[in-house]
């Protein structure tokens, strides 16, 4: 290694001073020129002074020169080698110089494992990790600590003992909630992976898991980028955030019908019994953030609702004069749903709109980058609400974004959404305003003068709705109207409103 350096030393020293002889070569030739004329006059003899002197100064510079491409071989290795050697990182981040005035930087991730390095190129904008295996190599793997927390996060609510390990089953549930379904064969090989005879044995740690899936998407053996570090960063972003409940996550939709007929439905199940999405599935979690009902999905147009005059509240396709509705104004340009567990009293006259309630669940339009399917539960926080008045009822639409959006961290109220996305409430506002307009009927109005609301104040008129909800199922429970079904540990409520 020490002869190799010196050989580097020594290739990048002679460009230099070769360099710095043609730079000086000319008035070298020049000033010698000049002082073999000396007695022709005293200006000739300072000029051709002049000129060694600057010939001087070129060769301390090549010789500096010289001496810094020496001293650029010095490098420090990083903290971890990719496989070839066990990881050994320090106690806090270190940095890394490297040939080309490159740069990374090692920070040890303790969440991750006890050797687990995330090594960092800011030039090179890409992060890596390297994990320390059982059997002492390490494991290199081409994606952030963020991204690898957030897949031991999924990793951690699959785990059902002690051990922290999942089985076989588990892997192949990751892989069919990722929109990835493994066929037979791949499931032969990770059971060779692994070594199980059995797909519900639990024996598989984190660390096992990531080897598995290290080798699975490798880049070498993935020409087309296919399985690429951000597509399933982002997929298991969504994921953990979806699972952070677990009763959440064990919720799953159920399709009956030609999604073309007027008999489609959209059940909701856990533990293979049905729940009404409407009242089973709580408004609220436990970190303040609100569990947003999908309807209809954006760049569709099909208006699909929550049937809340049907047992357990499946969705459907809205029927007007026998014929399937769909927003003829356009696509929808936002995910569009509702909160669970609200409902918009038409007993109640709204001050704001001097209107009563519509009888629905409050609407909400999620304005996150991704699609959300029909029926899915996404995490959300509230942004802010407009004061939509629709054929003289009260149908207020909350504004929201998901937390699971790249966004969403940095938008929290209306100021926020303006400044990222500007023109962004005026555009929803005007969309709301004319879509009835492409059926002839007249444009929609609006209270609070026409104006969006913020955050604090649409959490009011959420938590009102909900209240009301509540009022609704102890009027039902008294009258005999609502039903408890009890399912396994879980209890779920069936209420149909009348017609």
């Amino acid at each position: 290694a020490t002869s190799q350096a010196a050989k580097m030393k020594k290739s990048r020293a002679w460009p230099l001073l070769v360099f710095a002889a043609i730079s000086c070569a000319p008035q070298l030739f020049t000033g010698g020129s000049q002082t073999s004329s000396l007695a022709f006059a005293e200006r000739s003899l300072l000029d051709g002074l002049a000129s060694l002197v600057s010939a001087a100064a070129n060769l301390a510079t090549a010789a500096a020169l010289i001496y810094l491409a020496s001293n650029l071989q010095k490098v420090r290795l990083p903290a971890a080698n990719s496989r070839s050697g066990r990881a050994s990182p320090s106690p806090g981040p270190k940095t890394a110089e490297f040939d080309g005035f490159d740069r990374q930087i090692s920070v040890p991730q303790p969440e991750l494992g006890i050797d687990a390095v995330e090594i960092h190129n800011p030039l090179a904008r890409t992060k890596s990790v390297v994990m320390a295996k059982k059997d002492g190599e390490s494991l290199f793997i081409k994606d952030s600590a963020e991204a690898l927390l957030a897949m031991k996060s999924v990793f951690k609510r699959l785990c059902t003992n002690q051990k922290q390990e999942i089985s076989v089953e588990d892997v192949i549930k990751v892989h069919r909630l990722l929109g990835e379904p493994m066929d037979d064969a791949e499931e032969a090989k990770m059971m060779s992976f692994f070594g199980m005879s059995a797909k519900d044995k639990q024996a598989i740690d984190f660390q096992h898991f990531m080897d598995w899936w290290s080798e699975l998407h490798d880049s070498s053996a993935d020409p087309d980028n296919y399985y690429s570090n951000e597509r399933y960063r982002q997929r298991f972003k969504v994921l953990q955030s979806r699972m952070k409940d677990p009763k959440i996550a064990n919720i799953s939709t159920v399709a009956e019908g030609e999604a073309t007929s007027r008999r489609y439905r959209v059940f909701f199940e856990s533990g293979g019994s049905r729940l009404s999405p409407w009242h089973d599935i709580p408004l609220k979690n436990e970190d303040g953030s609100y569990n947003f009902l999908c309807e209809i999905p954006k760049w569709t147009r099909k208006k699909y609702e929550i049937a809340t005059g049907e047992p357990m509240n499946p969705i459907k396709q809205d029927v007007k004069n026998g014929v399937l509705r769909e927003y003829k104004w356009g696509d929808m340009l936002f995910n569009y749903g509702a909160f669970p567990q609200t409902w918009e009293d038409p007993k109640h006259v709204s001050e704001e709109t001097g209107c009563p309630g519509d009888n629905d669940p409050i609407d909400v339009i999620e304005l996150g980058t991704r699609q959300r399917p029909v029926g899915s539960i996404t995490r959300v926080k509230i942004l802010g609400v407009i004061a939509m008045i629709d054929d003289d009822e009260t149908d207020w639409k909350v504004l929201a974004i998901a937390m699971d959006d790249d966004r969403a961290q940095n938008v929290n109220d209306l100021n926020d959404l303006d400044a990222h996305q500007p023109g962004l409430t005026q555009a929803l506002t005007h969309w709301l305003r004319m879509y009835k307009t492409a059926d002839g009927k007249k444009e929609n109005r609006f209270g609070c003068e026409g104006k969006p609301q913020g955050a604090a104040f649409a959490k009011r008129i959420v938590e009102e709705t909900h209240v009301a909800w509540r009022k609704l199922l102890a009027e039902a429970n008294q009258s005999g109207k609502m039903k408890k079904v009890a399912s396994g540990g879980n209890i779920f409520t069936d209420l149909a409103l009348d017609d």
